[in-house]
């Protein structure tokens, strides 16, 4: 009896969480509507409670970064408070607002049908193009899921999975975050940089993710390890929805809605098109359980990564704050931001996440320290998608690295060091295309 009542309760407050979650998407998207926008605090403040309601479930590595970031932004709050600089108090808590209220809608794509059959195994090269388009376009748009949606074909196509397949795995959807919309590192880049082009973030985005899979090609040749690479084929079937739905954001973006932000287009298109896709696929009946199935188990237990991207957004405004009372409303930490100082913030923010940390936490620094409207906004959000994609496949304590260790019980700090050297080489690349996009934005390449 004791033990179904505690089941009941757990079942209660994770439907607390995961309505709680899409509330505050919910309200958010509402505040967006000029008459509205005074919700905006509101969607802020139910997301907080959201996760101080799920606190207890937050893992123990999140907490220990959570209470990191909460301690300086409250060490920072009160250099603020000692300064006669003036605190936007509701302000403090809307810190990376659109970016979680962004990974709220965006994991309605996970409810996406399976569509990739099982086939036969492609080996070789082309088994690791294939296997790398597959995770990458998937990913692209349902992120995370893409690579369990592979991994576990694969899995089945081999009897056990190499180090090398896992690397495919790791890089494929981390390297996505150079040009994918629907990625988190594009939220935060563009969070940080609001003016930046995001055409031309993905005009050289894509290239260097493009890149990224012809050097893991030459690293396998030269390794000997790609003739037996066993590979999953590219299914162009399940591509279909995700290249739609693409291409409507940013149809939107450009021609329909060019006054609205880039981040909230995806919010409000991403759970639309799953609800009308289901609807037409399951009918009303199937489509309301199967949204409240997500509610209540994928949008309860994204307390983890709300929370820190909420915890890094009140860092960056109170260390912004902070700076500004002490060091005067012109402070930055460069007197100008261009292809040296670009990569500098890169090279650091990998360095953090080479300690543990989250990139979110190198990133959100940064833009406390180099104010977005002081420098040119495509160069700075660029950094922020380097440094995504390369220190989350680096870092052992990454969300990717832990999830594929977890997932198929490999240790995430061998799957992270043998990503070192891929880190090491493309931070070569990055360097290039950051003086590449420093020279055409005429920003400065010394």
């Amino acid at each position: 009896m004791q033990s179904s009542r505690e089941s009941l309760s757990s079942l209660v407050q994770l439907a607390l969480s995961g309505y709680g979650v899409a509330l505050g998407c919910a309200v958010f998207l509402c505040a967006l509507i000029p008459q509205l926008s005074f919700l905006t605090p509101v969607a802020a403040m139910i997301y907080w409670l959201v996760c101080l309601h799920a606190w207890p479930r937050v893992n123990r590595r999140n907490k220990r970064q959570i209470v990191f970031l909460l301690a300086v932004g409250l060490t920072a709050l009160l250099v603020a408070l000692s300064t006669s600089v003036a605190i936007p108090v509701w302000h403090l808590l809307e810190g990376n607002l659109a970016i979680v209220a962004m990974l709220s809608a965006v994991s309605f794509l996970g409810l996406l049908p399976d569509t990739v059959k099982q086939s036969k195994a492609v080996l070789g090269g082309k088994g690791v193009v294939s296997t790398w388009s597959s995770v990458q376009l998937l990913g692209a748009v349902i992120n995370m899921s893409s690579v369990f949606v592979v991994g576990d074909k694969l899995q089945r196509l081999s009897k056990d999975m190499s180090p090398a397949q896992f690397s495919v795995l790791v890089r494929a959807l981390t390297s996505a975050g150079w040009w994918s919309p629907f990625f988190a590192s594009v939220a935060v880049a563009l969070s940080i940089a609001p003016a930046a082009q995001f055409h031309q973030l993905a005009l050289i985005g894509v290239p260097i993710a493009v890149i990224a899979c012809l050097m893991t090609l030459w690293e396998f040749k030269r390794q000997q390890t790609m003739r037996d690479f066993v590979g999953f084929p590219l299914a162009l079937s399940s591509l279909l929805f995700p290249v739609t739905l693409a291409l409507m954001v940013l149809v939107f973006h450009y021609f329909i809605l060019p006054d609205v932000a880039i981040l909230a287009i995806v919010t409000l298109l991403s759970p639309v098109s799953v609800i009308v896709l289901l609807l037409m696929r399951s009918g009303p009946r199937n489509t309301k359980q199967r949204l409240q199935n997500h509610a209540q188990v994928r949008l309860a237990n994204m307390a983890n990564e709300l929370s820190l991207f909420l915890a890094a957004g009140f860092l960056t405004t109170t260390v912004s704050l902070a700076l500004k009372g002490v060091l005067g409303d012109d402070w930055s930490l460069f007197a100008q931001f261009g292809f040296l100082q670009a990569y500098l913030c890169y090279l650091a923010i990998c360095g953090i996440a080479l300690l543990g940390l989250h990139p979110i936490v190198g990133i959100s620094l940064m833009s406390s320290m180099v104010p977005a409207a002081d420098v040119n906004n495509t160069l700075l959000a660029f950094v922020a998608l380097c440094a995504w994609a390369v220190g989350t496949s680096v870092s052992p304590l990454s969300g990717i690295n832990l999830s594929v260790s977890g997932k198929y019980d490999v240790d995430n700090f061998q799957l992270a060091k043998s990503n070192w050297w891929y880190g090491a080489v493309m931070s070569g690349w990055v360097a290039i295309a950051m003086w590449v996009l420093s020279w055409a934005l005429e920003v400065g390449v010394s």
